[in-house]
């Protein structure tokens, strides 16, 4: 089973910037399509890739949360940001299948890593 570190403003971004690879889900504790998200992610996700990439969670409720949803422009819930580095790779809007969060997990180990330059300015901190 993959384990999800819940996030909060203040641990947000330390938690991106210390793991090499990191998927957080945004989402909301009310949302049925977040709930089928964080199953998935929990319980589809192999080992192999599950001891290469950090998961977390973050509610998009809190007023407090608010300000790191607005920087990755999240309208529309259960969001993935996939970050390699620290910086964005990749994000991905609504419900995914196992397979497709599978393979986008293995181009996150196996992508190029993105530099602070090629990051969108809106996320850089």
């Amino acid at each position: 089973m993959t384990e999800q570190t819940i996030l909060t403003d203040t641990s947000f971004w330390e938690f991106v910037r210390s793991q090499r690879f990191v998927v957080v889900h945004f989402g909301a504790v009310w949302n049925g399509y977040d709930a089928e998200m964080r199953r998935t992610i929990e319980s589809q996700i192999p080992d192999h890739l599950a001891q290469k990439i950090a998961f977390a969670t973050l509610d998009i409720d809190p007023p407090a949360h608010h300000e790191i949803c607005r920087r990755h422009q999240i309208l529309n819930v259960p969001f993935l940001a996939f970050y390699r580095d620290g910086s964005l790779a990749r994000t991905s809007t609504g419900l995914l299948t196992s397979d497709l969060l599978i393979e986008h997990l293995k181009e996150l180990l196996d992508g190029p890593a993105q530099t602070a330059h090629d990051s969108p300015s809106h996320l850089r901190r």
